[in-house]
């Protein structure tokens, strides 16, 4: 096999890894870089394309393709929600004005050509799917071929969520030929899941007992539907008084009837919950002229950079009553929530803006810490460990913490490797 990274190499976003051998070719993932603006720039020569999960980092390319007759795999829920975040992404660059090539009949082919799968062969290859965490419908890829195996991660987390078991590394292939992991944060570790929750909730009750507005910029796959979930279930159980609480994205209501229609990917819990996603205490909106205040608010855009996340931002900064809940890990250098919170100000139309408001990061990561992504690593045992998915000073911190296990190896983008 050989092996060739297309992306998502030295970097986070997007991700697409060929895997070639003399009679099949297959694109692990097939993403864009957030913010960049030159989409369809992949190879199109794939048998078969499989994605990991549903962010567009890993999928935001598929359009790319949609003029031919691609073969797609990937879970059921990933191809559901990366058909809407395709359209999503269509409305956008439309309203924004871009020449954009595609429309939502090239989405449409898209979602035709999708093939749900755990397993399949092409010509002297077979490819298996396993459970990542992360996010709901994520999966690890497995490739075979010429007596030689590599592992792919994709995004993935081993900790149980609030809504989602960890990948179980037990489950995996030992000793592969190649693993190639991710590397988000590969230099650093976090506290317990439980214990950033705990955090998260008491942020949240000292903004409400000073009758103060908080704010929670999330994505509108997986976040917001954890997030509210979390604030609900507090609320219901006494954890926190009742508050108004909203959710403001026409996306993430989408997204959120695919949650509760496909609850076989979550935890055994919520399995037994009739719609597990139907909240009592949190009320969808559809714009931010309906708030009214004081009030919880957990909308997108998860960066700070537009929609109602953006507006707030800029509306609640400047009182020292109010507080912003930051729950990614990784933000952009220019996004508007790391300018406010490493510089306290923001930028609207030329105008500064001074921060008042609280500012917390809590990291409710779903990717694997350092600690999991060294579990995994020495409990596959691969002969070579291909990081990729990650800024360069996090791809180095771990691979001085593996080095001992396995061969390690930093590619550069479009470089080939022969297994």
């Amino acid at each position: 096999m050989n092996i060739q990274f297309h992306g998502g190499v030295r970097e986070v976003g997007g991700s697409c890894i060929a895997v070639e051998n003399s009679e099949a070719k297959v694109a692990l993932d097939y993403g864009i870089k957030i913010g960049d603006k030159a989409f369809d720039s992949l190879p199109k020569d794939f048998d078969a394309v499989v994605i990991s999960h549903a962010h567009l980092d890993h999928s935001g390319n598929l359009l790319g393709l949609a003029k031919g007759k691609p073969v797609i795999v990937g879970s059921e829920i990933t191809r559901d929600i990366v058909a809407d975040l395709l359209r999503d992404m269509v409305k956008i660059q439309r309203m924004n004005g871009n020449h954009f090539p595609y429309d939502n009949k090239d989405v449409n082919s898209i979602r035709r050509s999708w093939w749900v799968r755990e397993a399949f062969a092409l010509p002297g290859m077979s490819v298996k799917l396993y459970p990542a965490g992360h996010v709901a419908g994520a999966r690890m890829v497995s490739v075979r071929s010429d007596g030689r195996e590599l592992v792919y991660t994709g995004d993935f987390c081993l900790h149980d969520t609030s809504i989602l078991e960890g990948a179980k590394p037990e489950i995996l292939p030992r000793n592969p030929d190649a693993l190639i992991i991710e590397t988000t944060y590969g230099g650093k570790t976090r506290m317990r899941r439980k214990e950033l929750v705990d955090q998260l909730l008491r942020q949240v009750l000292s903004t409400i007992e000073r009758e103060g507005n908080v704010l929670i910029p999330v994505f509108a796959f997986h976040r917001s539907q954890e997030m509210a979930k979390i604030i609900d279930q507090a609320m219901e159980n006494g954890v926190l008084p009742d508050y108004r609480v909203y959710t403001i994205s026409n996306l993430a209501r989408r997204i959120t009837g695919y949650f509760n229609s496909h609850k076989q990917f979550f935890t055994k819990e919520i399995q037994k919950q009739k719609q597990p996603f139907h909240f009592r205490h949190v009320k969808p909106l559809y714009r931010t002229g309906q708030i009214k205040e004081p009030a919880i608010v957990i909308c997108t855009s998860g960066f700070g950079q537009a929609g109602a996340s953006l507006h707030l931002l800029t509306e609640w900064a400047t009182e020292d009553d109010n507080s912003v809940i930051i729950n990614s890990g990784y933000l952009p250098p220019e996004s508007p929530l790391r300018v406010a919170k490493e510089k306290r100000e923001l930028v609207e139309k030329g105008r500064k803006i001074p921060v008042e408001a609280e500012i917390d990061q809590i990291e409710l990561s779903g990717h694997a810490d350092q600690n999991e992504l060294v579990e995994l690593v020495r409990t596959m045992e691969p002969e070579r460990t291909f990081l990729v998915h990650g800024e360069l000073d996090q791809a180095n911190a771990l691979s001085e913490k593996i080095s001992e296990v396995t061969e390690v190896y930093i590619p550069e983008k479009e470089e080939i490797v022969a297994m």
